[in-house]
């Protein structure tokens, strides 16, 4: 029986394992450890004994991940691990992503919170319809009505644009008329004053 050079194997499993997350990444996708596993060992990457445990296999992912420069992982809120590559997904936008997976009306207020606090700036709702969030229109108009009357979502208000777009805003960062006059040059004034 001839032993497998284990040289080789690390070799064989960092580019398996680059590439599954490259192309999910590619895709816009995030990609979680379990899939990772599961995939390689459909592959017979992971034939040493010493890797048959799934803790062990995920050490020795960990391990293989930790040189790549270009390979991030985050944390799911109940502890799963999910992986992408920078060259095709931020930081930002794998965390949109790994948000989505919950609760949508969180996704909605975390977003607007931070955007509100960080930057400071209100968020056109209609965003919520493209990528990552990808919700449809009915989706958002029934996921801000939830929020209307839920208290865990009370600091998050419309204002309405003069060309009636609607933005959201968290009241904990900006004050209404202050997200009302961004709100407007972002949507109208920047047009118009380039």
């Amino acid at each position: 029986m001839v032993e497998k050079d284990p040289t080789k194997e690390r070799q064989a499993v960092t580019q398996a394992v680059a590439a599954m997350i490259r192309r999910s990444s590619e895709a816009g996708q995030l990609i979680a450890e379990s899939e990772i596993l599961r995939r390689l060992a459909e592959q017979h990457h992971f034939s040493s004994p010493a890797l048959d445990s799934e803790v062990e296999a995920g050490r020795r992912l960990r391990e293989v991940l930790a040189g790549r420069e270009d390979t991030h992982e985050v944390f799911a809120q109940d502890g799963t691990r999910y992986y992408y590559a920078s060259p095709f997904l931020t930081e930002a936008y794998a965390t949109i992503l790994l948000r989505r997976q919950g609760d949508p009306l969180r996704l909605i207020a975390e977003t607007v919170r931070e955007n509100s606090a960080a930057y400071p700036r209100p968020v056109p709702v209609d965003i919520f319809t493209q990528p990552p969030f990808a919700f449809s229109r009915e989706e958002v108009q029934n996921y801000l009505e939830q929020m209307a009357v839920e208290k865990e979502y009370c600091d998050i208000l419309p204002t309405t644009t003069s060309a009636s777009r609607v933005f959201l805003y968290s009241t904990l960062h900006l004050e209404g008329d202050y997200a009302s006059m961004l709100a407007e040059w972002i949507d109208v004034g920047q047009l118009e004053n380039p």
